[in-house]
């Protein structure tokens, strides 16, 4: 198999790069997703340059949370905080850095549950689109990323996973979606790698 794509049959899902998560509150937390943050600004404006639309999703939940479903899971039993933990609608912290904030042409979809697809309306956009391969990076990695990947998988979506575009607060967790479970359902590469493959 080769290591090429189509710009022309091909997407990039920017998954959940909003500021809550990508450039957050916290001193020490936003400098840590530094490298995240400049290697989403490289491969957003290259995705721009190839003519391969961007789509963004942003996790969001209603202000009064009627949207939220707490679910008994070992995880949210465990830890003590709710399974999904997404921002608030039309808050700053829902909306996304300027380094890699949306254009004109972009396309945002608002996420309440862990998928970019479920919901958002992203797959219909994908089949109006013509595009069929998907190029995405986002966080967690081994959640909500994941969990898209999956469902790509599952719609028939040749996937390309961006390892420098992804984030996790369990390193471990990060690190095995990355090198074995993610890589039955795509490819996952660095962000020159995929730079590459954009440019042709």
């Amino acid at each position: 198999m080769t290591d090429r794509i189509d710009p022309k049959r091909t997407a990039l899902i920017a998954y959940d790069v909003c500021r809550r998560q990508v450039t957050p509150d916290d001193p020490a937390r936003c400098a840590a997703m530094r490298p995240v943050l400049d290697a989403w600004v490289r491969l957003i404006g290259a995705a721009r340059s190839a003519g391969i639309p961007v789509i963004y999703t942003t996790p969001v939940s209603r202000v009064d949370g009627a949207d939220v479903v707490l679910l008994p899971t070992d995880l949210s039993t465990e830890t003590g905080t709710p399974s999904l933990t997404n921002g608030v609608e039309g808050t700053p912290g829902a909306g996304f850095p300027d380094e890699i904030a949306p254009l004109p042409g972009d396309h945002v979809f608002l996420k309440r549950r862990p998928s970019a697809f479920y919901g958002t309306g992203v797959g219909e956009l994908l089949h109006m689109l013509r595009r069929d391969v998907v190029i995405i990076g986002g966080g967690a990695t081994n959640r909500g990323v994941e969990t898209s990947v999956r469902e790509a998988f599952n719609m028939d979506l040749d996937t390309i996973v961006v390892r420098d575009c992804c984030w996790g607060s369990d390193a471990a967790a990060h690190t095995y979606s990355l090198d074995k479970a993610m890589k039955m359902y795509a490819r996952v590469r660095a962000l020159e790698q995929v730079l590459g493959m954009v440019a042709g």
